[in-house]
């Protein structure tokens, strides 16, 4: 008899435990999801994935624990003795691994945290980029002084910048504040003023260098005085493009020149830029692509098929495929106009893009 009421005691006091834990494993994952929603994460899938998963291992781990404690009859020292080897030196386990210090490589003095890499025989922007998991454009606008805004060109020696988490530097100007970097960069207000350290009612100061976390240049801020020679590519270089012929040049009554290949091919970006429009004209230029490469200078691709690579607002590579060559709008064959700017005025290609 005696031994069938503990039978009966040990299940309701397992049922009860059972209620227990889940009730606390309900309010632990409400209390999470409070702290990550108060932590205003807004920087990197990867370091949002990571914190996820330890505070779900140690959420597992503290349930089961818990209940493997009920049941032998541990005590409530040895439940705070559990509780004690959850941190480490006195020091909670989110904040050795999971702060936002910790994670996104920023010194609460000095800021945010750039990695110094000496390129070597073989490394390319893109080789350097993937090794540390940011963009190529994120490199390129750490080291304006170094990377060339036209080209992925590295060469040997060179010591660049690399920063914990895309991004991109700003150097504050006359007149500028929060919303109008936010304008420019595409960056969050919120990212700007924790990552630089700003109060919330603080506006920076000229000249001063903010770093905009997940940001980019919609508007590259280059100053190009010129347009530099040796830096674009033919945009047939694609060996798609092999035996394309020159059936027009430029003239003071046809703003770019005529290259031409009877069954089409694909016509690539002959810089790094953002693709300010793809899409139809009404105004004979049929299916057409143009790129702004900063500083005034923007490229013209006309008379498309209709098949793109790319969309207004994207930022494109040199050398990213765009368009397919086609014959649409005021063209009386399959061919590429293609066509140079600098300031809204039509210039000859030909010292500048190697056609």
């Amino acid at each position: 008899m005696i031994l069938l009421s503990m039978k009966v005691y040990q299940k309701k006091a397992l049922k009860q435990i059972s209620l227990a834990s889940i009730v606390a494993l309900n309010l632990f994952i409400k209390t999470k999801d409070l702290v990550i929603s108060r932590m205003f994460w807004g920087r990197s899938n990867f370091y949002k994935n990571l914190t996820f998963s330890i505070i779900f291992s140690l959420t597992i781990f503290v349930s089961v624990s818990g209940i493997v404690a009920k049941i032998s009859g541990t005590n409530s020292i040895d439940t705070l003795a559990l509780s004690s080897e959850i941190t480490t030196g006195q020091y909670d386990i989110l904040q050795q691994g999971g702060s936002i210090e910790t994670v996104l490589g920023i010194d609460p003095e000095v800021g945010i945290k750039f990695e110094k890499y000496t390129v070597k025989e073989g490394d390319t922007l893109e080789s350097i980029a993937q090794n540390y998991g940011v963009s190529i454009d994120t490199i390129r606008w750490a080291n304006k002084d170094t990377v060339s805004a036209f080209t992925n060109e590295i060469e040997t020696g060179w010591v660049l910048s690399i920063p914990p988490i895309d991004g991109v530097l700003y150097k504050v100007k006359d007149g500028d504040n929060i919303q109008k970097i936010i304008q420019i960069t595409g960056g969050n207000e919120f990212d700007i003023r924790e990552f630089n350290e700003l109060g919330a009612n603080t506006e920076p100061n000229e000249g001063d260098i903010l770093f905009i976390p997940n940001g980019n240049f919609y508007r590259p801020d280059i100053d190009v005085a010129d347009i530099p020679r040796g830096v674009f590519i033919n945009p047939l270089k694609d060996p798609s493009c092999a035996g394309y012929v020159v059936t027009r040049g430029f003239l003071s009554y046809h703003n770019g020149v005529d290259l031409a290949k009877s069954t089409g091919c694909i016509i690539s970006a002959v810089a790094n830029g953002y693709v300010e429009y793809a899409g139809w004209s009404n105004y004979g230029q049929g299916y057409n692509v143009v790129i702004d490469h900063g500083g005034g200078i923007k490229t013209h691709y006309y008379h498309g098929d209709g098949t793109f690579w790319v969309q207004a607002g994207q930022r494109v590579q040199q050398g990213d495929p765009i368009m397919y060559m086609g014959t649409t709008g005021n063209s009386t064959g399959v061919h590429l106009h293609f066509s140079l700017f600098k300031d809204g005025v039509a210039v000859d290609p030909e010292p500048f893009v190697p056609y």
